[in-house]
């Protein structure tokens, strides 16, 4: 019962910050800059040593599902991608990063860039081909590089937000059972 109220209290967290998110970039242009709020959940829910696999997968899975629906994506890329960092963050096994918040800022980047990098191979992989300029490659990586650091930046605050929802919801447990 208890992990079926984090999975759902997690869920309304990533939902949330979608909707926040995009009422902030409709209000204020941020374009370079706009970050993948889900992201930092769903490293979060990879990098908790408390956050049970199946939980964290079916998590990760939801909210990428809900990003794709936010973007409109019709391939599944953004759930793909969700759960795929989900499993890599927990087969690193990189506990030490929730200890403070650079660390969760440097983990946050490296792994908001991997995460574009993927979402990008895998459109050119799966839509029709078109042409590629050559002064595309160093706007797409400026775009790449500026989306992750708004990413990075936001990543201590939700990864207390999530850690504040496991806490008091885990918490809760433990007193009924005392």
């Amino acid at each position: 019962m208890e992990s079926a109220l984090r999975m759902i209290a997690v869920l309304a967290l990533g939902l949330t910050l979608l909707v926040l998110q995009s009422v902030v970039l409709g209000l204020v242009s941020l374009h370079p800059f706009s970050p993948n709020l889900v992201l930092p959940v769903v490293l979060f829910l990879g990098v908790s040593p408390e956050v049970p696999l199946v939980r964290g997968a079916l998590v990760a899975f939801g909210l990428g599902y809900v990003l794709d629906v936010f973007a409109g994506n019709r391939m599944s890329l953004e759930t793909f991608v969700c759960v795929a960092t989900f499993m890599s963050a927990r087969g690193a096994g990189l506990r030490l990063f929730l200890r403070s918040p650079s660390y969760q800022i440097v983990l946050t980047f490296v792994v908001s860039l991997l995460a574009g990098g993927t979402t990008l191979a895998l459109r050119a992989i799966f839509t029709p081909p078109s042409p590629f300029p050559v002064g595309r490659a160093l706007g797409t990586a400026i775009l790449l590089g500026a989306s992750s650091l708004a990413t990075a930046l936001c990543a201590p605050l939700v990864f207390a937000l999530v850690q504040r929802i496991e806490l008091r919801l885990g918490t809760r447990r433990e007193t009924s059972e005392a």
